[in-house]
């Protein structure tokens, strides 16, 4: 993967998450509106209640679904980096790199001094 490549990816990740974010504003910004204008209207305090219940619904039910579609999102870029990833070492493997370890135990430095050896 590229670098211009990676860094679109992080762009419309961020993206994502704004959209998110705003989606969750517009549900509290949309429940805050309805029971206000509920408490506020001509009504019956059971019609009332009934209404906010009503309302309630509608609101958690709206919120589940923005959280869904937003697992969805994410489950997908997850896929995405997975595949990413998975490339990279195929590609890796058919340069015929080889791999670094990071920690080296004495059983390794011994294995380097027999190969240096023959």
């Amino acid at each position: 993967m590229r670098l211009i490549d990676l860094l679109n990816e992080r762009k419309k990740e961020a993206e994502r998450k704004k959209k998110v974010d705003t989606a969750k504003k517009l549900a509290v910004g949309t429940a805050v509106g309805a029971l206000a204008g509920l408490l506020f209207a001509p009504k019956s305090g059971k019609e009332t209640r009934k209404d906010i219940k009503d309302k309630a619904k509608e609101t958690t039910e709206s919120v589940k679904k923005s959280v869904k579609e937003s697992v969805a999102s994410i489950k997908d870029v997850e896929e995405k980096v997975k595949e990413d990833i998975k490339e990279k070492v195929r590609e890796f493997k058919e340069r015929d790199m080889f791999e670094v370890e990071i920690g080296k135990h004495e059983s390794d430095d011994e294995e380097q001094e027999d190969m240096e050896r023959q």
